[in-house]
């Protein structure tokens, strides 16, 4: 790898298979120190999809913009499967951080929330530093030459090397647009990101001109150990303000759905 990649490069966590049980996991059902309120769009309740333990993932603050304990509860409409480039979609997922001390227990799911949509399979994690890299569509076009841009692609899909793609902070791995940040800024203020138009109104105008400092919360990818599929081999992006979550605030964390 030569300077000018090893350059771009931006620190993260990788989420892998941990040897053991672990309070970081994907799929299964909530493990809480105090009950919380399971969300729900068009009161039906959302999909649990995972958890992340800050304390056991984030050790040494390695991501210096999340707390140091604390666990984040991810959820999705697993029946409505929103993009997030809607903001109607707003609802379709969810982001509890729950930071009650004591003795971890599984929470119960709603009655009314379809057994389908709540994995028994249990996928448990650790988190490894990890090395992310820009997409090469958001590199200036004039620091890799062509055969310089073909070989970071390849270097990006090695640098991952085998498993799904899990990961907290740093650059994305994109499957569609790499404007994500973007995306959300946009979405979440009301603009539809659905079509170029969105991009170009007044509104959008406005929105770009604040300051974007939307984080990568966690990328999900498919994952056949726990049967998550999403969409055609997709990934989903939860996103989040840095300003938000320095402050524990996760209300407002904005998903964006990709695949091929």
């Amino acid at each position: 790898m030569n300077e000018k990649i090893s350059a771009l490069g931006n620190k993260c966590l990788r989420l892998v298979t941990a040897d053991g049980e672990m309070s970081s996991f994907l799929g299964g059902k909530p493990l809480v120190a105090t009950h919380v309120l399971w969300p729900r769009k068009h009161d039906k309740p959302l999909g649990f999809i995972g958890q992340i333990d800050l304390a056991e993932i984030n050790r040494n603050s390695a991501i210096d913009w999340l707390p140091e304990i604390g666990r984040l509860l991810f959820f999705y409409d697993l029946h409505e499967w929103p993009w997030g480039f809607d903001p109607d979609d707003k609802g379709g997922w969810a982001v509890i951080y729950e930071n009650g001390l004591g003795e971890l227990k599984f929470q119960e799911a709603p009655s009314d929330l379809a057994p389908e949509y709540l994995s028994e399979k249990i996928k448990y994690l650790k988190s490894e530093p990890f090395i992310s890299y820009p997409d090469s569509r958001r590199i200036d076009p004039n620091r890799l030459d062509w055969e310089e841009d073909t070989e970071y692609d390849e270097f990006i899909d090695s640098n991952y090397g085998a498993g799904p793609r899990h990961q907290i902070g740093g650059f994305p791995y994109a499957i569609q647009n790499d404007t994500m940040e973007e995306e959300c800024q946009l979405a979440s203020g009301g603009v539809y990101c659905g079509n170029s138009e969105g991009y170009d109104c007044k509104q959008a105008e406005a929105l770009k001109a604040h300051p974007n400092d939307w984080r990568l919360l966690l990328q999900f990818d498919s994952d056949e150990d726990i049967d998550a599929m999403w969409g055609d081999m997709g990934m989903l992006y939860f996103w989040v303000r840095e300003s938000d979550a320095r402050a524990a605030g996760f209300d407002d964390a904005w998903m964006i759905l990709q695949c091929y």
